[in-house]
């Protein structure tokens, strides 16, 4: 699996996820902490969450990533809805982005997507252009801890 992270412009972010036979590209605002509620929803599967979900705000529009376990194995399904801030079901949604993979695969491949952006802009860098978050050093260190003692 791979994650790449890009911030876009002030307070804009894209990310493209793949399998290697699907790919998904989804943009989010500095209205919600995108990158640190995504590390976050990967944090609490690590820690033995059967679940974890978090939403990204695209003005307009949400994007919905929802983790499921599978024993050692995690499916993502991103959802996307029309509208800010939704609490429509999640049978609602259109899925763009659907796989089963490894759950340290996918907490690998996030984190590394992570660290790049880091390593590029740096925690000043980052606030200066994510806006409203600081970086989410926290929750990447616990997945890079995880990862190696795993």
């Amino acid at each position: 699996m791979e994650f790449d992270y890009r911030l876009t412009g002030l307070g804009w972010a894209e990310a493209r996820v793949s399998d290697g036979s699907s790919t998904a590209t989804i943009t989010a605002s500095y209205l919600d902490d995108a990158l640190g509620d995504l590390l976050e929803a990967v944090g609490v599967l690590l820690e033995g969450a059967e679940e974890a979900r978090c939403s990204w705000t695209e003005e307009p529009g949400e994007s919905r990533w929802i983790f499921r376990r599978e024993g050692a194995a995690v499916q993502l399904r991103v959802l996307v809805f029309p509208g800010m801030y939704s609490h429509e079901p999640d049978g609602t949604g259109v899925l763009v982005f659907d796989t089963r993979q490894p759950l340290r695969e996918v907490a690998r491949a996030i984190a590394t997507g992570a660290q790049a952006v880091l390593d590029e802009h740096g925690e000043d860098g980052y606030l200066q252009r994510w806006y409203e978050h600081p970086f989410p050093s926290g929750h990447l260190e616990a997945i890079q801890v995880w990862l190696s003692a795993s």
